[in-house]
């Protein structure tokens, strides 16, 4: 059983990053497909026909992401009617519902936008909800091709997420399902990836049947279990096994699962104790007030952010002593402690966490590098400040440092150390 995917579009071969190969990937094995090969080809005629017959002729379903927008170098539709050797097709209810996408919006529709109505003859369209160009997927029954099943999906994450989710996945798991396959994400933090591996390692060695990784990313390290088989029972049994013997070395670092984040668990947990938050930010500008609130319902713990990133505002909002930056400097613990004890006071939360550093790729010096951090937290009984010198560039810096600041409250509120 083969699957191939194909991704149309020069700006994918320009740098554009493309994340449809991961996600399309991973779904594909939630039902026991394997994703053999991924082609990415540019917005040419000659080209796109070349990497098509090819495909066509070694896979049994293939899966073309891009190209069906309604703009001149949109060619995915024209060109797998060649090679298929079927017309396209004016579809009058794909028309009106282009239309009244345009119509919703208050918005007048270009001509051209009618092009993503026609559809290659006998394919079943996919709705498009979120754009104006419908998916379509293809049986194929030729002695020229080996491909059983064609699917054409737009190239936008947005859209082509739900359209796979709900239309093509079931699809595909009716036709091709070869077995059961479950995965599991546990989320870590507080340790480096070789210590994870290190204390994992016998339970990776004690499984035959099962696929383990470990990735790192902004110091939080994602352990996947994925465990396959014929008895959803015995593939349920074996993972919840394996996973509580990961909780019972890892301990309080696993700070989540799945689709869990420190900011959701954070949440949780103040929602919990029922205690409020604000943050003091200065190097990472901002971020760790997006990312608390990115959480539906933040405003129930989330009093205030502030980003006071010059040391005049720090003194002006957050009531810093210029004395306290005079002799320590603005990257400091005493500092960073008068930034969480100041908005503590302005904000009356019951946590307040405050952080300072310098990103780079400027601005350090020997006694203090690019990467070096200082975090201070206010609770109710206590003021706490630690520091750290990540590595990395602005942004990976700014985002180790809002793990880092998270990961911190975290353990605060459930009272635990790292192992």
């Amino acid at each position: 059983m083969r699957v191939e995917l194909i991704c149309i579009g020069t700006e994918l071969l320009t740098g554009k990053v493309n994340t449809n190969i991961a996600y399309i990937g991973a779904r594909l094995n939630s039902i026991g497909l394997e994703l053999s090969n991924e082609i990415t080809v540019g917005d040419d005629k000659k080209e796109m026909e070349k990497v098509f017959i090819e495909s066509f002729g070694r896979a049994d379903v293939v899966i073309m992401t891009g190209g069906l927008g309604p703009t001149f170098d949109d060619l995915t539709r024209e060109i797998a009617s060649k090679v298929l050797r079927r017309k396209l097709i004016f579809d009058k209810d794909i028309m009106a519902q282009i239309a009244r996408h345009f119509i919703d919006r208050n918005m007048e529709m270009p001509k051209n936008n009618e092009s993503q109505a026609y559809i290659i003859s006998g394919a079943r369209v996919i709705t498009n909800k979120t754009g104006t160009a419908p998916g379509q997927i293809i049986e194929v029954k030729s002695l020229k091709f080996k491909v059983k099943n064609i699917v054409l999906l737009p190239g936008p994450p947005a859209e082509i997420n739900p359209m796979f989710e709900n239309t093509v996945l079931p699809y595909l798991k009716s036709k091709y399902e070869q077995k059961i396959v479950k995965s599991k994400i546990l989320h870590v933090y507080g340790l480096p990836e070789s210590k994870v591996d290190e204390l994992i390692k016998p339970i990776v060695k004690s499984e035959n049947n099962v696929f383990f990784t470990i990735l790192a990313h902004l110091s939080v390290i994602d352990i996947k279990i994925t465990v396959s088989g014929t008895d959803e029972m015995l593939v349920d049994e074996t993972l919840n096994k394996i996973k509580t013997e990961i909780y019972e070395i890892l301990k309080e670092n696993i700070f989540g699962e799945d689709n869990e984040t420190l900011e959701n668990i954070i949440g949780n947990l103040l929602i919990k104790r029922r205690k409020t938050l604000a943050v003091a930010e200065s190097c990472t500008g901002g971020l760790l007030s997006h990312r608390i609130t990115n959480i539906p319902g933040s405003s129930v713990y989330f009093r205030a952010g502030i980003v006071a990133y010059s040391n005049s505002e720090k003194i002006s909002i957050l009531n810093v002593d210029p004395e306290t930056i005079e002799k320590y400097g603005a990257v400091s613990g005493e500092t960073v402690l008068e930034m969480a004890r100041g908005l503590q006071v302005i904000s009356k939360a019951d946590y307040v966490l405050a952080v300072s550093g310098i990103a780079g790729p400027g601005g350090g010096t020997a006694e203090k590098p690019v990467g070096l951090v200082y975090f201070g937290l206010a609770t109710p009984t206590e003021r706490l400040v630690e520091k750290i010198k990540f590595t990395g560039s602005r942004i990976e810096i700014k985002g180790k440092s809002v793990n880092y600041a998270l990961d911190m409250l975290r353990r605060q509120l459930m009272g635990t150390h790292p192992i």
